[in-house]
């Protein structure tokens, strides 16, 4: 009996250790990600001193703009290409690498040139995310928390879900569709346990407290919708209510497979093309970007505006298709070109813009029913991360998280499970699968099939 006590004694005193070490790492990457948002918006504000230093001149206002955003995109890509190639596009399959024991992670460099790089790229315009950087330098805070301490390898996975978990709360501010990404789409690699879950939790809460409460950083994506959005009544309409849903989450789920294959492809190519092309093509791109910035900045950056734009507004069609083929292929070539930067916050843009697109023509068609394309973007939002990643919780929650529309759960379940069930009979396997099994092939190592959900 005294064994036994003891032995639990133990367990308990590891437990509280991992428990006090989340808490560091939640604290450490709230600070680090509240940072990387300050530096980020500092320098998107640049675009605005050129706009006001130009104001007089159009032609020229552009041709500095572009010339900024193509020198900071090049500046970019070499910092990846000849500090840390593993720095370039998310950073998430890097993470999801390191924690199946596929890949080791060189914080010392890769903390440094992700945050720089990512702060060069998407300040510049490029339609990428800020999530994919604070994920990738979240897990860089939990493998030095591991490595300072000498844990062990089951511990070591921990920290690393940790950081990543904190760094995903930091980047939305939306604590729980974090943890649950964590344990829906990372979990053929986490280690999951009572303690393992619970380090995450404390972790992702630590550091949303940190970034919003601390730092006093704003969220970037929110947008306060329970004014503008009506309650869901489950005698309102239901049937047609449900058979819009199953058929716009059946839409998006052919346009998420589609997403993850042209994705794929973009990648391929660039994987074949020479460092001094795809140098090239990374200050043409910024060059765009950079003009977008002051032309139509709706065109550019991560999509947060956008989002916020299209609640607030009702464009019209025609506007939002265009926005929408824009932007999708602004995405595949900021995403190919080698650069830091997340495809999160660009998916979640492409979703608002499908979803407002059909509830217009809902609305047009059916005008009786009184239903509000801001419904149908809050959903579709969720339903394109459900099809492309294949985490559909996670995109329920994240969302409702992000827009403060819990009231709307019932439709956005309903879309987001017909989404990720479409793509999945296609075919289409989970896009975080298919770049984590290409940085492998790259790199010449050898692993085990990803499980696809």
């Amino acid at each position: 009996m005294v064994e036994g006590g003891e032995n639990h004694h133990i367990e308990l005193k590891t437990a509280m250790w991992i428990y006090l070490m989340a808490l560091v790492i939640g604290v450490g990457v709230g600070t680090l990600g509240s940072a990387f948002h300050y530096c980020l918006d500092k320098v998107i504000g640049i675009y605005a001193e050129i706009a006001a230093l130009f104001s007089g001149s159009g032609s020229l206002l552009i041709l500095v703009a572009s010339i900024v955003g193509a020198a900071m995109v090049a500046g970019a890509a070499i910092l990846v290409r000849k500090y840390a190639p593993e720095t370039a596009g998310s950073g998430i399959q890097e993470i999801e690498g390191v924690m199946g024991e596929l890949m080791t992670l060189r914080w010392r460099s890769v903390l440094p040139v992700k945050f720089l790089g990512g702060v060069l790229s998407m300040g510049a315009g490029l339609v990428l995310g800020r999530e994919g950087p604070t994920i990738h330098l979240g897990g860089c805070v939990g493998q030095i928390v591991g490595e300072k301490t000498q844990a062990d390898k089951h511990t070591l996975n921990t920290f690393l879900a940790a950081g990543a978990t904190a760094g995903l709360s930091v980047a939305f501010s939306a604590p729980l569709g974090a943890i649950l990404f964590m344990i829906e789409e990372v979990r053929p690699r986490f280690r999951y346990s009572f303690v393992a879950l619970h380090a995450v939790i404390i972790a992702s809460i630590t550091a949303n407290l940190i970034n919003d409460q601390v730092f006093g950083t704003l969220p970037q994506l929110p947008v306060q919708l329970q004014a503008s959005l009506p309650t869901f009544q489950p005698t309102s309409n239901l049937l047609l209510t449900l058979s819009l849903n199953l058929l716009l989450g059946a839409l998006i789920g052919v346009l998420g497979a589609g997403f993850n294959s042209v994705m794929l492809k973009s990648l391929r190519i660039s994987d074949g093309l020479s460092g001094r092309t795809m140098l090239i093509i990374a200050a043409s791109v910024g060059a765009v970007v950079g003009a977008l910035m002051i032309i139509s900045p709706e065109y550019a950056g991560g999509g947060e505006a956008l989002v916020k734009e299209i609640f607030v507004e009702s464009p019209l069609l025609g506007f939002l298709l265009a926005l929408l083929v824009v932007r999708a292929t602004l995405t595949f070539l900021s995403y190919s070109i080698g650069v830091p930067g997340g495809i999160f916050a660009p998916m979640l843009a492409l979703g608002a813009l499908i979803g407002t697109s059909f509830g217009y023509v809902v609305h047009e068609l059916a005008p009786q029913a009184e239903l509000q394309e801001a419904t149908f973007a809050v959903a579709a939002m969720g339903a394109l991360f459900a099809a492309t990643v294949r985490a559909p919780l996670t995109g329920i929650v994240l969302v409702a998280e992000m827009t403060d529309s819990f009231e709307l759960l019932p439709a956005m379940i309903v879309t987001c499970m017909t989404a990720s069930i479409v793509a999945q009979s296609l075919g289409s396997r989970p896009i975080y699968d298919l770049l984590l099994e290409r940085t492998l092939e790259r790199r010449g190592l050898n692993a085990e099939p990803v499980n696809g959900s």
